[in-house]
C-alpha cells in the first residue's frame, strides 16, 4: 500500500503559527461516505411548521421536537465546549482543526451539508443552521442500502407485519422511491473520483451501515420529504421511505468513529479506510446503535421489552408489541395527525396501508435532563428564566462564543421543560433493582440491576456521562456502611482517584467507593499517553467499559464493532456471565459489616460530571491540568486556543462552560437523577437459596430445582456415561453460575449455597461407527464410539486377487467410490465395502487362475494357456467350469435316454446354460428347445426335462452352451 505524509516546516514566531488550513473538502483525513458538502440545498424548518405544529400538542411533530436535543444539538453548551478542544487536540494531532468539522456534521448538518463548515469553528454557521437535526435533514435522507431494502434482504420481506404494509399502494410507492434512489446513488464516488455505487449497491462489500454522520441525501426532483407512510395526503412531494421506519436510520448520527485516525498516513488516490468500512469498525467515539445491534432486539423480528417496555404496557407497530427498532422506544406511536390539514390521516385509525402504526412521537426523548432546563432558562419570560444563564450564554452573543441565539426557529421554554420531563421519566423507565437481600449474620448483600434498553446502560457520548450504584446500610445506630457516596457541595463523588478528580472529597471511615459499581466508559489515548483521557478526538481505545449490556447482547461478536466490555484498557467479553449477557442485568454481591437492620441501593444517572467540566476549562484556558506536550504536528506548541486568531469567537467558552456548571450543578442531570431504588429489612435469617440443575443427560443429583437453607452443602453428582442406542454421553464436568466454584471437572460437585446458583453437568457426545463384515477383504477401522465431530479416515484392504469397488452403508451421495473415505460423526454411521475380483481382460478371475497354476505372475498368460491340451483354453474351461490342468475334466451333457429323457451336467454358480438339439448333426442346424435358454445354474447339477418327443427320429443329439454371466 503507498502511504503518503505532507511534512510542513515552518517556525512558531510570537502570534505567528505554523499549521496551515486545508479545505475540509479536500481533507482525506474527514471523507466519509455519501453526501458531500455543496451537493443538496435543504428547505428551511419553519415552512413544516406551518402544518405540522399548534394543532395537537401531544402527537404533533414540531412542538415535541422543538424541546429535543435534535432541535437544539447546534445551541447545546457541551457541544460548544467539546468542539473547541476539539479544534485544539486536531492542531496539536495532525497540523489542522478539522477534526472539528466532524462534530459540525451531526450538530450541524444543514450548514455542512450546505458547504458552511469551513472553516470547521462553525464561524459561517447561520441562520436554520441552528436548528440542528430538523424536519429538512432527516426528512430528505435515503437509504444507502436501497436495493437490498426494497428487495427484502437487509430487513426481511415480511412486508404485511414487520413493515406494516398492506394493499398496493406501499409496494408501488417504493418502487418509485427506489428509482429515486439509484439515480442519487449513481453519482457518489470515493475521494478519488471512482464511482462508490456498483449495480445500485456499496462496491465495497466491507461497508454495510452508514455510521459516523455519514448522510445520503435525496437530491432529486424538488426534493420530495420521505416519511414512513405511503398514503400521506400532502401538499408537497413525498415519497414513501421504508429507510424511516428503519432501525437503520438512528446509526447515521449514533454510531460514531474517527476517520481522522483511520486515515492517516493512507494515500487518497485509494479509497480510503473510512469509505471502505463501516464506521463501527474504526476508532471507536460511540456505539449506541452497534448496542443496539448486538442485542436481541436487534435481530429480526426484535423481543419483548421488560419493565415499563413490557408488550402489555408498551405499544409499538410489530407483532406482539415487540421492539425490534430504534423508534419504537424513541418515537413511540400515538393516535393522531402528522399534520393539522382535514386532509391528514388520522393514524392508525383511518389508515388502509398502514392499519398498525400511529403518528411517531418526534420528541426523541433520551436522557439529557439538564440541557433543555439550562437553555430554558435563557429565555426572558420562561418559567423557569435565570438571569445567569442568559447572561452567560446570551449576552456575549456570536462575537465571543460563536452560539448566536437570534438564528433560526429560537428556543421554545415549554417545549424544552416538557423535554426535560421526559428525559427524567425515560432514565426511570431505563432500569430496576430487583433480588435485593442483606443477611446481618454474614454480612452478604446481593442485588440485581436490570437494563431495560435496548442498548447498554448507560449509552451514547462517553465523556462525563456515569450511572453509579450508591448502597446504604443502615444499623439500630444510624448508617453503618456507605458505598459510593456523593458529596452535593463539591458535586461529585467521594474518593475518586486524585489523579482523574483533584477535588473529589476524601471518604469517611464508614464510606468506600467501588469504581466497579460506577457504570461508564472512559476512553485512552496512545498519542497523549494517558490511561484515561476526556480527549475524545484523541482516544485511541478504551480504558473502562462496564456499561451494563442490553437482553441478548451477543458478546462473542462485539469486538467486531469495538462495544465489547473494556476493563482496565483489556477488551473484557467476562465481566459479565452468559445469562447476564442474555437477560440484559448485572448481579452484585458485597461483604458489608455484620448487624445492619436495612439496605438501600439506588442508581443514579449523571449528563455530565464536575471532572468533565474541570477537564473542559483547563483545556480551553490552558491552564491547571493538562494533558498535551510538546510541539504538536504543526510545528505548535499546544494550547492555541487562548492566542490564536481562529479561536477568537470559541475561546471564552472555557469559563462560560465552568460557570454555568456552577451556577447549574444542582439541577437534575448536573445533580444525579435517580433512575431506581429499592430498600429491604435486614433478614435475620439468611435466605433460602435455590440450586437449578441442568443436565441434557443421565440422571443428576438432585435434579430440576432444589431449594436449601443459605450456606448449605450440596453435593451434585450424575452418571460418568450414558448409553442409548448408538450414541454415548460422556460427562466433562459442570458450571456454576451465580455461586462459587464456577466449574469443575469429574461426575461430582460439591458447593456452599450462598446465592441462588444454576449447575450444568457438561457432556461430550459419541456416535457408534459400526464397520460391517465384508467378504473378501476387511476395513482398517473397527467399530466403536466415536466422538461427535471427530473425523475418520476409512480404508478399505482387499485380499490377495481382490480390490476396492465401493462403499455401502452411510455413505455422502457422492463418495461412494472415494478411497479412503474421510467422514465426519454428526450422528451414528454404519459403512461397509465391496470388494470385487481382478480380472482378466477375458473376464477371468485372478484367484482361480492362482488356483490351477500357482505361483504364477502373469495371468493374462495363464489365461490363455491350454496345458492339459484338451483344445480349450483356461479362460474357456474357468467359463466351463472344468480343471484347466486335467484333459478329462470336460463339461458332459447326460441323459438316460435322448428322446424322451433327462438332462443333466454340472453346473457352476455365475454360469447360464442353453441347451441346442438336431436329428442331423451335419445336414441340420441345432434348434432351441423350449424354454432351454439361459438356464441359470443351480449348482452342483442342473437338469431339464425334454417336453418334445422324437420318438421317430433316427438320432438325436443335443449341444449344450455356456456363458459367466446374465
Amino acid at each position: 500500500m503507498n502511504r503518503w505524509i505532507a511534512i510542513l516546516a515552518l517556525a512558531w514566531v510570537g502570534g505567528v503559527y505554523a499549521w496551515s488550513p486545508v479545505v475540509v473538502t479536500n481533507d482525506p483525513l474527514l471523507r466519509m461516505p455519501g453526501t458531500q458538502p455543496g451537493m443538496v440545498s435543504l428547505e428551511q424548518p419553519n415552512q413544516c411548521m406551518n402544518c405540522h405544529a399548534g394543532y395537537n400538542s401531544p402527537v404533533e411533530p414540531g412542538t415535541n421536537w422543538m424541546g429535543s436535543m435534535m432541535a437544539q444539538a447546534a445551541r447545546d453548551p457541551l457541544f460548544w465546549s467539546t468542539l473547541v478542544v476539539a479544534a485544539q487536540d486536531s492542531v496539536w494531532a495532525v497540523g489542522t482543526p478539522n477534526a472539528a468539522d466532524l462534530c459540525l456534521r451531526c450538530h450541524f448538518p444543514q450548514g455542512w451539508l450546505e458547504g458552511r463548515s469551513d472553516p470547521p469553528n462553525a464561524t459561517l454557521m447561520a441562520g436554520h443552521d441552528y436548528d440542528g437535526v430538523h424536519c429538512t435533514v432527516c426528512h430528505s435522507m435515503m437509504d444507502p442500502f436501497f436495493a437490498d431494502t426494497y428487495d427484502g434482504l437487509r430487513e426481511g420481506a415480511d412486508w404485511t407485519s414487520y413493515w406494516d404494509e398492506t394493499g398496493s399502494v406501499p409496494a408501488t410507492a417504493a418502487a418509485l422511491t427506489r428509482t429515486d434512489d439509484a439515480s442519487v446513488a449513481a453519482v457518489l464516488t470515493y475521494m478519488n473520483g471512482f464511482l462508490f455505487y456498483t449495480n445500485d449497491r456499496p462496491a465495497s462489500a466491507a461497508y454495510t451501515e452508514n455510521g459516523g454522520g455519514q448522510m445520503f441525501m435525496n437530491t432529486t426532483g424538488n426534493n420530495p420529504k420521505r416519511a414512513p407512510f405511503a398514503d400521506a395526503n400532502a401538499n408537497h412531494d413525498i415519497r414513501y421511505s421504508r429507510y424511516h421506519k428503519s432501525r437503520y436510520f438512528c446509526s447515521t448520527c449514533h454510531d460514531v468513529s474517527n476517520p481522522v485516525l483511520a486515515n492517516l498516513g493512507h494515500d487518497p488516490a485509494n479509497p480510503l479506510p473510512s469509505e471502505l468500512s463501516s464506521a463501527h469498525t474504526y476508532a471507536h467515539v460511540e456505539r449506541t446503535f452497534s448496542e443496539f445491534m448486538l442485542s436481541a432486539f436487534g435481530q429480526q423480528g426484535g423481543a419483548a421489552g421488560s419493565g415499563a417496555y413490557d408488550p402489555a404496557v408498551w405499544d409499538t407497530p410489530q407483532p406482539g408489541n415487540v421492539i425490534a427498532s430504534c423508534q419504537d422506544c424513541h418515537m413511540p406511536d400515538g393516535v393522531g395527525k402528522g399534520c393539522n390539514k382535514k386532509a391528514g390521516v388520522l393514524r392508525p385509525t383511518d389508515s388502509t396501508s398502514h392499519p398498525n402504526s400511529g403518528v411517531p412521537a418526534h420528541d426523541l426523548t433520551g436522557g439529557n435532563a439538564w440541557i433543555p432546563r439550562v437553555l430554558a432558562s435563557t429565555v426572558s419570560g420562561s418559567p423557569v428564566y435565570d438571569a445567569t444563564n442568559a447572561a452567560l450564554l446570551v449576552s456575549p452573543g456570536a462575537a465571543a462564543l460563536t452560539l448566536d441565539f437570534s438564528q433560526g426557529l429560537g428556543l421554545d421554554p415549554n417545549a424544552l421543560l416538557a423535554a426535560a420531563d421526559r428525559a427524567v421519566t425515560n432514565l426511570r423507565r431505563a432500569a430496576s433493582i430487583t433480588n435485593l437481600a442483606y443477611n446481618p449474620a454474614s454480612g452478604i448483600a446481593t442485588f440485581r440491576i436490570v437494563n431495560h434498553t435496548g442498548h447498554k446502560l448507560i449509552s451514547g457520548y462517553p465523556e462525563g456521562r456515569r450511572v453509579f450504584a450508591e448502597i446504604e446500610l443502615a444499623g439500630s445506630t444510624g448508617l453503618l456502611h456507605h458505598i459510593n457516596p456523593y458529596d452535593a457541595a463539591a458535586s461529585t463523588l467521594r474518593g475518586l482517584d486524585p489523579a482523574y478528580s483533584p477535588n473529589s472529597p476524601s471518604l469517611a471511615a464508614h464510606e468506600s467507593h467501588r469504581d466497579d459499581l460506577v457504570f461508564e466508559a472512559k476512553m485512552t489515548s496512545a498519542l497523549t499517553g494517558e490511561e484515561k483521557t476526556f480527549h475524545f478526538a484523541l482516544a485511541t481505545g478504551r480504558y473502562k467499559d462496564n456499561r451494563i449490556p442490553p437482553h441478548g447482547f451477543r458478546y462473542d461478536d462485539a469486538g467486531d464493532r469495538l462495544a465489547e466490555p473494556v476493563w482496565h484498557g483489556v477488551s473484557a467479553t467476562n465481566l459479565f456471565t452468559a445469562e447476564e449477557y442474555a437477560g440484559g442485568y448485572r448481579d452484585i454481591a458485597l461483604s458489608l459489616p455484620t448487624g445492619g437492620t436495612q439496605i438501600t441501593v439506588r442508581l443514579h444517572y449523571q449528563v455530565t460530571s464536575r471532572e468533565y467540566m474541570e477537564f473542559l476549562r483547563d483545556e480551553i484556558n490552558g491552564t491547571n491540568n493538562l494533558t498535551l506536550s510538546g510541539t504538536g504536528a504543526g510545528g505548535d506548541p499546544p494550547y492555541l486556543a487562548r492566542t490564536d486568531t481562529w479561536f477568537d469567537a470559541l475561546r471564552a467558552w472555557g469559563d462560560t462552560i465552568w460557570n454555568l456548571w456552577l451556577h447549574n450543578k444542582d439541577l437534575p442531570g448536573a445533580a444525579p437523577i435517580e433512575m431506581a431504588a429499592m430498600s429491604a429489612p435486614a433478614d435475620l435469617l439468611p435466605p433460602d437459596v435455590t440450586l437449578t440443575v441442568a443436565s441434557s443427560h443421565g440422571s443428576p443429583q438432585p435434579a430440576g430445582v432444589t431449594t436449601s437453607a443459605w450456606g448449605s452443602v450440596v453435593t451434585a453428582s450424575v452418571d460418568a456415561v450414558v448409553s442409548g442406542g448408538t450414541a454415548q454421553f460422556t460427562c466433562l464436568g459442570w458450571t456454576l453460575a451465580g455461586n462459587d466454584p464456577v466449574s469443575g471437572v469429574g461426575t461430582q460437585a460439591v458447593i456452599t449455597l450462598t446465592n441462588h446458583a444454576e449447575l450444568t453437568w457438561a457432556w461430550s457426545t459419541s456416535y457408534w461407527f459400526e464397520a460391517v463384515g465384508a467378504d473378501h477383504g476387511t476395513l482398517t477401522v473397527s467399530s466403536h464410539w466415536a466422538a461427535a465431530g471427530s473425523s475418520l479416515s476409512v480404508t478399505a484392504a482387499p485380499d490377495l486377487y481382490y480390490h476396492f469397488d465401493h462403499w455401502t452403508g452411510d455413505v455422502a451421495p457422492g463418495s461412494e467410490t472415494s478411497h479412503p473415505l474421510t467422514v465426519v460423526m454428526a450422528a451414528p454411521m454404519t459403512l461397509s465395502a465391496v470388494f470385487a475380483e481382478n480380472l482378466t481382460t477375458l473376464d477371468t478371475p485372478e484367484w482361480w487362475l492362482a488356483l490351477h497354476y500357482p505361483g504364477t505372475n502373469d495371468f493374462e498368460d495363464a489365461a490363455m494357456s491350454d496345458t492339459d491340451l484338451d483344445g480349450i483354453r483356461a479362460w474357456a474351461e474357468y467359463i466351463c467350469g472344468t480343471d484347466p490342468t486335467n484333459r478329462y475334466s470336460v463339461l458332459t451333457l447326460d441323459t438316460s435316454d435322448p428322446r424322451l429323457g433327462v438332462l443333466v451336467w454340472p453346473s457352476v454358480s455365475g454360469r447360464f446354460y442353453t441347451i441346442l438339439y438336431t436329428t442331423n448333426p451335419v445336414g441340420e442346424g441345432f434348434l432351441g428347445l423350449p424354454g432351454a435358454s439361459n438356464l441359470p445354474a443351480s449348482p452342483a447339477w442342473n437338469s431339464y426335462t425334454n417336453p418334445q418327443s422324437f420318438e421317430d427320429a433316427p438320432a438325436l443329439f443335443y449341444m449344450l452352451k455356456v456363458r459367466n454371466g446374465p
